[in-house]
């Protein structure tokens, strides 16, 4: 039976009573009747994605090749860098399978500008004929110094599994990579459950830069399930602190934000805005077990941040200036940097790339998907803004404080970005910040359309028909762009 509420009985209330919502027939989209339904969709869109990753050789990811190394280290025990000799000045890398290397090396002879005409598929061929050597070697990976173990996990228990098994190098890379396929998926189907995804968000998850990431066994798909998810938790939290005294504050929720935000943060260093969202609903609904949380997320946050700056020796970039002295040089003069910042987008090189790698430059930045479909994609992107925004609409206004800081986030987060990229990537002085990419603004563009976007959970019946309709639309000609672009530069077959 289709059930209905009456929106003003779901209202959120204050100290003062309730405030006044939409008088409108609203559908649930978490009917129990409906699981079934969740579940095999999320079935047919794992068997999707296993497919779509076999258009993908293995290691054709930036920074996959120290992703998977790390993560070997960390399944061996080896949780931080260690140092290259006894005597070295920091941390920079650890031991990882002799065999895991020269498969990452054999793989990189098709990746860039090292195009050898060797075949994708005889390499991938080859991988299937060698198996784990068991004898370990010191590889530098200080690049990912800066990411919390934890955000390992799924790669580690991949290889962990894969290697007490002895599968060859193939079998091990595509179990590794279903494996971390699966956890993204799982993380947005839950934060979908939270707080359905709005049209805008749907296509920035689905565009091809964000989808290849997503098929590919780095950080970056993690980080942004996670996103999703850890603004699904604080929707709803906030919400429940709308609603006052019918809704009591729920513990392991807050935790579980606390959790995620810590993850986020220290796995995506220009994602420290995001701890304004435990801040906010500790200002939303004060207590002294909250608040000693949230000084423990800072406390342990910017902990781990100073802690691998100090120690982390990083020679992939000859500089004049260590990464402290040129932070503090920028934060002496935070109008210079952002008129670097704004250099850096009037570019004539540098500000059209990060727009296109925003939507998909994909590969090591050599796999450009087609100008026509560039152009589709972005005015797709517009679109969704538009449709997304008119929904929001129709809310009231106790979502306003919630949508700033999202909004906020955001902003600020992408000015990190910069930051970041321009005091660990790059010298001083510079006349633009080099290194940067679009996929690291993916996240910033995530919390944004969730500020445009609505909140609530309920969905009119013609919302709910809009957003399957046109979602169906955009993840087939988003993931058709996708595969032939993919096709077409490796000459993999999906069987």
């Amino acid at each position: 039976m289709q059930a209905t509420l009456d929106a003003n009985a779901l209202a959120p209330t204050t100290r003062h009573g309730h405030v006044p919502l939409r008088s409108t027939t609203v559908v649930s989209a978490t009917r129990p009747m409906q699981r079934p339904i969740y579940f095999g969709l999320f079935c047919l869109a794992f068997f999707l994605a296993c497919a779509l990753a076999r258009l993908i050789p293995a290691f054709q990811s930036p920074d996959e090749v120290a992703h998977l190394l790390r993560a070997d280290m960390i399944g061996n025990g080896q949780l931080l860098l260690e140092k290259p000799a006894p005597g070295a000045a920091g941390y920079s890398g650890g031991h990882t399978d002799q065999h895991l290397v020269y498969f990452a090396r054999w793989m990189l002879r098709i990746a860039g500008d090292s195009k050898e005409g060797l075949s994708p598929t005889w390499l991938m061929e080859q991988a299937s004929q060698h198996g784990w050597a068991n004898d370990r070697k010191f590889m530098d990976v200080a690049g990912t110094a800066y990411y919390l173990p934890l955000i390992y996990l799924p790669h580690a228990v991949g290889l962990s599994v894969s290697r007490h098994l002895d599968w060859s190098m193939r079998a091990s890379y595509d179990f590794t990579r279903a494996l971390v396929t699966f956890t993204v998926l799982a993380l947005l189907a839950w934060a979908w459950q939270l707080l359905p995804a709005n049209l805008l968000v749907r296509a920035l998850v689905l565009m091809p830069m964000s989808a290849f990431q997503i098929l590919s066994p780095t950080i970056d798909g993690l980080c942004i399930a996670m996103t999703l998810v850890l603004a699904g938790l604080a929707i709803a939290e906030y919400q429940a602190g709308l609603r006052g005294g019918s809704a009591p504050p729920s513990r392991w929720r807050f935790a579980a934000i606390l959790g995620f935000t810590f993850v986020l943060v220290t796995s995506r260093t220009h994602l420290l805005p995001l701890l304004a969202l435990p801040l906010l609903l500790l200002c939303q609904r004060f207590s002294w077990a909250r608040l000693g949380g949230f000084g423990l997320l800072c406390g342990a946050s910017l902990g781990w941040t100073l802690y691998v700056l100090l120690t982390t020796m990083d020679g992939r970039v000859e500089r004049t200036h260590s990464t402290l002295q040129i932070v503090q040089i920028y934060l002496a003069d935070p109008l210079y940097f952002l008129g670097l910042a704004g250099s850096t987008l009037a570019d004539p090189d540098k500000g059209p790339f990060l727009a296109h790698s925003f939507v998909g430059v994909l590969g090591w930045l050599d796999t450009f998907i087609p100008k026509p479909a560039m152009r589709g994609i972005w005015a797709v992107l517009a679109l969704m803004a538009l449709l997304a925004t008119a929904y929001a609409q129709r809310e009231e206004r106790p979502y306003t404080a919630l949508r700033a800081v999202l909004t906020a986030c955001a902003v600020s987060s992408t000015l990190l970005a910069f930051f970041a990229l321009a005091v660990t990537w790059n010298d001083y002085p510079v006349a633009a910040i080099s290194g940067l990419q679009g996929r690291y603004f993916i996240m910033s563009a995530l919390l944004f359309a969730l500020a445009i976007g609505p909140l609530e959970h309920e969905r009119t019946p013609l919302q709910q028909a809009t957003e399957f309709g046109l979602g169906c639309a955009v993840a087939a000609y988003f993931l058709l762009v996708l595969a032939v672009t993919l096709h077409s530069r490796y000459q993999l077959a999906l069987f």
